[in-house]
């Protein structure tokens, strides 16, 4: 008899503790079973096992619990391998978060450990050769050559009749054989395979990451600067030592150009791991990893937990952005795991950007991290002239709409040459809001504290927090009034602006809303670079990776929108922005041009940012992060408190802030404040803030008061811990 500890599939903090069941029979840890929980039939994770010889009755006897036995074993081996279970286990610590949802977000849907069964396998029929000899007529014996031929074949590519092979069946010569087919993701072919000779600078760094082991190196690159090109050189490095990569990117909408760029270079090496496969993809993805037929995963951030062996290096692209951070439970930073399974495997970590964030350029000033520097664009192309335009002095001129003249011009010249134009606002939807002018009303979200969006093409109001939406009202739902205006611009009422008003204009509208189905934002892609349009619309989505040689400028419509953000990170959010995006412009043999449209032309973000100054930049905001007291220069955590009771959410928060205050001596405790978005999905949050230098301390701290309110509260209130906060929100 074997008493198996269990953990449940739920992922709440009362339930983060296993649960004894019994089997007959010696199991292996980190397998799936089923199992009956409060009368409900759920998924286990095993997480060890301990043989007894004492009966069930005995064991009830002895303990007063009634035991249940494990109804069946969905699993022939582990889930995870003994890396993987232990960092789920630390994760579980750093993040203050149930084991549980540590597992389930190592895994594809198909495979956590929950009551949704995995995608089914997609098999095929193969016909293989038993033996040569005669068949019974002239057809038979040219089918069983062709076959001998090829040894074995899937029945679907063989040029003769089903009948004809049935036949060879029969006489004993061939027999068919079910074999598992995996399928494959879909993926852009944006780049042409070229020998690539690399320069010598981009050598040096190669050369001297791959002296040092068990090392985290940033490369500080230009846009344009090749950084793809070292990653490869890297990889192919790495893969003759005869171990494994990991490639990750911040948005899908990357992935699949950096599929194809290590696809081309390494074939059926690489696999992908990102959300947007399909459910089967994903399934079949993942189990080529877990069995090594694949020696690299390229992926978005969840692929940090793909389930190689023997990893020699780690990338991260673009790895300031705030993708990399994990908004939901367990919150992790990706680069945090990475160092982690970095040190497991004894492997390297390459963080590469043009725009690195503070956190990781001072730490690579200090010589924590190697720093590389790649200031040229390859063959030392020029970066693009950038223009800031006054929007200020357009409101003088009597020019209300979000082109400036300057801009609007640009964009002409641009089309009538024949060349592309990339515009960047950085928002989706038609209008930003609804109100009555009758009342002054807002439509806002019955359930989030937010104003509706309105979505033209439907003709609806939408939330963009929990997908609440409505019909375009006839009235004003307060005050009945008739005289509703939409306020503001989004990307669908920017789009029909230009095609009214530039001549020749094709527009490809690349945001959240034209890219939801599956594969859309690939073949939005391929259509900007087969030059069925012109101009290429969108959100931040398009700020990062893309590289259209036709590309030769760049407008961004509002370049404050970020910088009145109530964030700390704001100035830095809004020069990584404006960085990535005018690093569109002029990749090809034509220089390239950037019109930045702006309240704020003297903001030291902008100006950094329209003179490609990243140093300048580092330099003033490091001040003020050393004013402020922020990262940097100390750690963050952000403490939510939530209810769907208003008046539990402020009386927790007051009671939290107190405790914090006696507990934390060297730290400092802002708060209690009303979040970013203070209801959201009918959930109150209040938050505090803490800043800290002693890590030890603040975590025995939030472990008491974590396990007060998720585990012995049970519910009324529950409190997320957010370390190394990415958002106000």
């Amino acid at each position: 008899m074997y008493i198996v500890k269990v953990l449940i599939e739920h992922p709440v903090h009362s339930l983060d503790t296993t649960f004894d069941y019994l089997y007959d029979k010696q199991l292996l840890v980190g397998i799936r079973v089923s199992i009956m929980f409060n009368k409900q039939r759920l998924i286990g994770y095993v997480e060890s096992i301990e043989e007894t010889s004492l009966t069930k009755e005995q064991l009830e006897q002895q303990s007063g619990f009634r035991y249940q036995y494990i109804e069946s074993i969905i699993d022939e081996e582990p889930l995870f391998n003994e890396e993987l279970q232990q960092l789920a286990i630390q994760l579980s610590k750093l993040t203050l978060s149930p084991r549980i949802s540590c597992l389930q977000a190592m895994l594809p849907t198909q495979l956590k450990p929950s009551s949704h069964q995995a995608t089914g396998i997609k098999m095929i029929t193969i016909v293989c050769v038993l033996h040569g000899g005669i068949p019974k007529t002239a057809k038979q014996k040219e089918c069983l050559d062709f076959l001998m031929e090829h040894s074995s074949l899937a029945l679907k590519d063989i040029p003769f009749s089903k009948g004809v092979v049935d036949k060879l069946v029969e006489q004993g010569f061939v027999e068919y054989q079910q074999r598992e087919q995996y399928r494959k993701p879909s993926i852009a072919s944006l780049q042409k395979e070229k020998h690539v000779v690399l320069t010598q600078e981009q050598q040096c760094v190669v050369d001297s990451i791959m002296k040092k082991e068990e090392r985290v190196s940033l490369i500080h690159g230009v846009t344009g600067s090749g950084k793809t090109e070292v990653y490869l050189a890297l990889t192919a490095k790495i893969l003759k030592q005869g171990k494994t990569v990991i490639m990750l990117v911040p948005e899908i909408s990357l992935t699949p150009m950096m599929v194809d760029i290590f696809k081309q270079r390494f074939d059926d090496q690489v696999a992908i791991l990102h959300a947007r496969l399909s459910q089967g993809e994903k399934y079949d993805e993942y189990r080529r990893i877990k069995r090594q037929e694949v020696k690299i995963v390229v992926g978005a951030r969840s692929a940090i937990f793909a389930p190689l062996e023997n990893i020699g290096l780690i990338i991260l692209d673009e790895e300031h952005d705030g993708s990399y951070k994990q908004d939901s439970k367990p919150r992790y930073l990706t680069s945090q795991i990475a160092k982690i399974r970095a040190k497991n495997h004894h492997a390297r970590v390459v963080l590469g950007s043009a725009t690195p964030s503070l956190e990781s350029y001072s730490r690579a000033k200090k010589g924590v991290y190697d720093l590389y520097t790649l200031d040229k664009r390859i063959n030392k192309k020029p970066l693009p002239e950038v223009v800031l335009v006054d929007m200020v002095d357009e409101m003088k001129k009597r020019n209300y709409t979000m082109f400036s003249t300057l801009l609007r011009q640009k964009i002409q010249e641009t089309i009538d040459r024949g060349e592309q134009v990339i515009l960047l606002l950085n928002k989706r939807g038609y209008a930003s809001y609804v109100r009555c002018q009758d009342c002054g009303e807002v439509i806002k979200c019955p359930h989030c504290d937010v104003t509706l969006t309105y979505h033209k093409d439907e003709q609806r109001l939408k939330c963009h927090y929990c997908e609440y939406q409505i019909p375009f009202p006839h009235s004003c739902p307060d005050c009945r009034g008739t005289r509703l205006k939409t306020i503001g611009f989004g990307t669908q009422k920017i789009e029909e602006d230009i095609e009214k008003t530039i001549q020749g204009a094709k527009v490809i509208r690349y945001d959240v809303d034209t890219t939801r189905n599956k594969n859309g934002h690939l073949k939005l892609l391929d259509c900007f670079k087969n030059k069925e349009g012109n101009i290429l619309l969108g959100t931040q989505m398009i700020a990062k990776g893309l590289d259209f040689e036709n590309v030769t400028f760049v407008g961004v419509l509002d370049a404050d929108m970020s910088l009145n953000i109530p964030d700390f990170r704001s100035s830095e959010r809004t020069f990584q922005l404006l960085c990535q995006v005018s690093g569109r412009s002029g990749r090809g043999k034509k220089t390239g041009t950037v019109i930045i449209q702006t309240y704020n032309p003297d903001h030291y973000a902008i100006q950094a940012a329209a003179h490609h100054d990243y140093l300048s930049f580092y330099d003033n905001e490091m001040l003020y992060r050393q004013k402020g007291k922020y990262p940097p220069y100390c750690h963050m955590v952000s403490v939510i408190i939530q209810s769907k009771r208003e008046s539990l959410v402020h009386q927790s928060s007051t009671h939290i802030k107190e405790y914090l205050e006696n507990h934390i001596h060297q730290g400092i405790v802002l708060g209690p404040a009303k979040s970013g978005i203070y209801k959201m999905q009918d959930i109150y949050r209040e938050r505090i803030l803490i800043k800290f230098i002693n890590t030890k301390e603040v975590y025995q701290a939030l472990e008491v008061m974590n396990d007060y309110y998720n585990k012995q509260q049970k519910g009324k209130v529950t409190v997320v811990c957010d370390f190394n906060p990415y958002t106000q929100i």
